[in-house]
C-alpha cells in the first residue's frame, strides 16, 4: 500500500516566503504524527501545507486520497467570516439576522443525531447562533465537523486549547478510538503533552523540519527553558476605588435560556481571582457584563469601580480602566495593521477621544516585545503571525495600558511552555498592586499571586 502523502524534495510558499524547503517526507499508512516547537516555529503552517493550503514551489508532492477524505481543526478556523460581525454582536438577542446556527454549520437533520453532540454538550445548543458560543463551545464544534466527515487523514492544531478537562478526556478518547479504527492523525502539541496513540514526531524550527523521531525518543529528551529578565514595570495607576466588582444576584437570560442565575461576586481593590468553570458555564458572559459589552448589565445590579452601573457612567470610563484580553479578540480583529500599531491601539478605547502616546508607553512596549522575543514582527500585519504571537501581542496590549485592573480570559491560548512561564512571571510582578481576574482550564496556567476562585 503506498503512503497517503509524499514530499520528495518539495519546497513550498506561503505568502511571501518560502516555507519547508526541499522537504522529504512521507505518511505510510498506520503512522500518527506530532509536530512540534516552539511559538512561530512552523507547527501550523506545516499542517496547512499538508492539507494543501500552500502550494508546492518545487520538487514533488503525492497524495494518495482525495480532499473529501482529509478533514481539519484549525485553532483559527476560517470556515467562519468574523470580518461580517462585531466583537459586541453576541451579546445582543435581536443582532443575529444572517448568523447561522450550529445546526446549520454542522448539516444536521433533525433525525439520527450523533452521540458525540450530547458528549460534548452541544445538544442543547444546535439551534443557536454560532457567533453566542463561548470560545470552548466553538471549539467543540468545529471538533464535531471534521469527526462527523470521518476522514482517512484528521488534521488537528492546538486540539485540546479552550477544552474544559471533560472535554478533553472525551476527544483523547475519541482519537485513541478513531486512530485504532484506521484514521491517521497529524496533529501539533507540546514536547510534553503528546498522546499515547502517537507513533512518530516531527519537531520544527524556522519553517523547516529540525527532527524527526519515534514518540519514545522524543519524550527521552528534556526541555531546555531559558530564564528571561523581566522589563521594568510602570507604576499603577493611583487606586481610587475600594470594590472593583460587585456583581449583585445577577441574572442573564437570551431566549428563555438561563446563562446566569443570581451569581453574587465581590471583588475588592488589589485581589486576584482565578474564574473557572466548564465550557458554557458563563465565565466570558460574566466578564462581558464587567467590562462593559453586555446591555443586560443595566438589567441587574452591579458596581464597578464602587460606582453602579447605570447611574451616569459611559462604557467608555470603565474599558479605559481596564486591560482585557479574550480568545475572540484574535477572530474579530480582520485588520490588517502592524502588530505594534495595534497594541497602541489599546490606549484610545474611547473612540472620541484622541490619546497621545508618551515616550514612557512607546518604550515600555517595545521592552515587552524584547521580553517575549517578538520584536521582529512589530511591523508585520497582525493577521500574518502566528497564533501564539497573536496573543502574545493581545497580552502586551493590555499590559501597555498600565490599568488598575485587568482582566484576562484565557490568555495563554497558544503559547508554549518556556512563554507560558514568562508570562506567568511577568503577570505575578505585574499585578502586585493591581486587581486581577484570570480565566484558564489548566491550573498550572495561573500566575502564583492569584489566591481566590470563582468557579460556575
Amino acid at each position: 500500500m503506498p503512503p497517503l502523502i509524499e514530499f520528495d524534495h518539495a519546497s513550498f510558499r506561503k505568502f511571501d516566503r518560502i516555507v519547508f524547503p526541499d522537504a522529504c517526507w512521507t505518511l505510510p499508512a498506520g503512522e500518527h504524527w506530532a509536530v512540534t516547537g516552539s511559538n512561530a516555529s512552523g507547527k501550523t503552517t506545516f499542517l496547512e501545507v499538508v492539507a494543501g493550503q500552500w502550494l508546492a514551489v518545487q520538487g514533488k508532492t503525492a497524495y494518495h486520497l482525495s480532499n473529501d477524505e482529509i478533514a481539519s481543526v484549525f485553532f483559527s478556523d476560517s470556515q467562519i467570516n468574523y470580518g461580517n460581525f462585531y466583537y459586541q454582536q453576541r451579546y445582543h438577542a435581536t443582532e443575529t439576522d444572517g448568523v447561522v446556527t450550529v445546526r446549520a454549520f454542522l448539516g444536521l437533520q433533525d433525525e439520527a443525531l450523533p452521540e458525540v453532540l450530547q458528549a460534548l454538550n452541544l445538544f442543547s445548543l444546535l439551534d443557536m447562533e454560532i457567533i453566542k458560543l463561548s470560545n470552548g463551545q466553538f471549539k467543540k464544534m468545529i471538533i464535531v465537523k471534521a469527526l462527523l466527515k470521518k476522514p482517512r487523514l484528521l488534521l488537528l492544531d492546538n486540539l485540546f486549547i479552550g477544552l474544559d478537562a471533560q472535554a478533553r478526556d472525551y476527544v483523547n478518547e475519541t482519537l485513541t478510538r478513531i486512530a485504532g479504527m484506521g484514521t491517521q492523525i497529524i496533529m501539533t502539541a507540546e514536547s510534553g503533552q503528546i498522546p499515547a496513540f502517537i507513533t512518530h514526531v516531527m519537531e520544527v524550527a524556522h519553517f523547516a523540519v529540525s527532527c524527526i523521531c519515534l514518540r519514545a525518543e522524543a519524550e527521552a529528551v528534556p526541555a531546555v527553558r531559558q530564564v528571561k529578565v523581566l522589563p521594568e514595570l510602570p507604576e499603577p495607576p493611583a487606586a481610587d476605588f475600594d470594590v472593583a466588582v460587585h456583581l449583585n444576584q445577577v441574572t442573564i437570560r437570551y431566549n428563555g435560556r438561563t446563562i446566569i442565575d443570581q451569581v453574587e461576586w465581590l471583588i475588592r481593590r488589589g485581589e486576584k481571582w482565578a474564574l473557572t468553570g466548564a465550557n458554557g458555564a458563563g465565565k466570558s458572559m460574566l466578564l462581558s457584563l464587567i467590562f462593559a459589552d453586555n446591555p443586560q448589565a443595566y438589567a441587574n445590579r452591579i458596581t464597578i469601580f464602587d460606582r453602579l452601573r447605570g447611574t451616569g457612567e459611559s462604557i467608555w470610563d470603565i474599558k479605559d480602566r481596564i486591560g482585557f484580553v479574550s480568545p475572540e479578540m484574535r477572530l474579530y480583529n480582520r485588520r490588517h495593521i502592524a502588530c505594534m500599531d495595534y497594541v497602541m491601539e489599546g490606549l484610545q478605547d474611547n473612540p472620541y477621544v484622541r490619546h497621545t502616546i508618551s515616550e514612557k508607553e512607546s518604550q515600555f512596549a517595545a521592552a515587552l516585545f524584547a521580553c517575549f522575543s517578538v520584536e521582529d514582527i512589530a511591523k508585520t500585519s497582525f493577521q500574518r503571525v502566528s497564533t501564539g504571537q497573536q496573543n502574545i501581542v493581545l497580552l502586551i496590549r493590555a499590559l501597555v495600558k498600565n490599568p488598575p485592573m485587568l482582566i484576562l480570559d484565557e490568555p495563554f491560548q497558544g503559547l508554549d511552555a518556556e512563554n507560558v512561564a514568562l508570562a506567568r512571571a511577568l503577570l505575578d510582578a505585574y499585578c502586585q498592586d493591581r486587581t486581577l481576574i484570570f480565566v484558564s482550564h489548566c491550573p498550572a496556567e495561573l500566575p502564583d499571586g492569584i489566591n481566590r476562585n470563582m468557579h460556575l
